[in-house]
């Protein structure tokens, strides 16, 4: 029987543009910081179905292009692409993946700050929905927000250059990281802890990313990392 393993939020297929439209609702968007409840994993077998893991938190970017709303977030390899499908200003689809596997999120607006909906796998077209209903909450940043996790000096240092003790897998995200600094930093705010993706027979690990949000002057970036005992840097990523 073969096995097909999908780490939500971690697909690495490419993107397929819609034609989509702005969702402007209650004053607002989507666009902006997000906390969002997303599967932990999906498990796609020949025999069983589809088996979702359990909800866990994440923390997702949502800009705009001219191909619709472009999610960013940490885990994400690539952006995924979507907008509005219905017309009436409430409802949206965003969509990763090609047309022949992809992961979807079908959702309506309740407020100018959450959303509600569910995930989703299509295969070939057929989708098979899990059953869990995810929320988003929009985040407002604000200045002087407490460092909770008390890692934005050490993320400050890196995104700033200085060397420090880490995983050698980590050079590319570390180089791509201080790349995108095309302006200084103005504010560093932490927003939460993001539990590492598991799978089937192993559960997720709680709070295990430290996750913030970088202000420069012409955007925000999301950046998460997480250390060793002792102090080797083992994850990161900005998106």
């Amino acid at each position: 029987m073969k096995r097909l393993a999908l780490a939500l939020l971690l697909m690495v297929l490419p993107a397929a543009a819609q034609d989509v439209e702005e969702v402007t609702v209650y004053g607002g968007s989507l666009s902006g910081i997000w906390k969002v409840t997303v599967p932990s994993y999906a498990q796609v077998t020949i025999l069983n179905g589809t088996n979702w893991g359990p909800l866990h938190n994440g923390f997702c970017r949502i800009d705009r292009d001219a191909s619709g709303y472009v999610t960013h977030c940490f885990g994400q390899e690539q952006a995924g692409h979507g907008g509005t499908l219905e017309t009436d200003g409430t409802h949206f689809h965003l969509a990763w993946g090609s047309m022949l596997a992809r992961l979807v999120y079908d959702g309506v607006v309740e407020s100018a700050t959450r959303f509600t909906g569910h995930f989703a796998i299509k295969l070939a077209g057929i989708p098979t929905e899990n059953a869990d209903l995810s929320e988003g909450n929009k985040i407002e940043l604000q200045d002087n927000m407490p460092d909770t996790g008390g890692k934005a000096e050490l993320l400050r240092a890196i995104l700033n250059g200085s060397p420090l003790p880490h995983d050698a897998a980590l050079d590319g995200r570390i180089a791509a990281a201080r790349a995108m600094m095309a302006s200084p930093i103005q504010s560093i705010s932490y927003l939460g802890q993001q539990s590492k993706s598991g799978g089937p027979g192993k559960p997720p690990e709680p709070d295990f990313y430290t996750v913030y949000a970088v202000t420069f002057e012409n955007g925000v970036k999301l950046c998460a990392l997480h250390q060793k005992a002792d102090g080797t840097l083992d994850a990161f990523q900005c998106v």
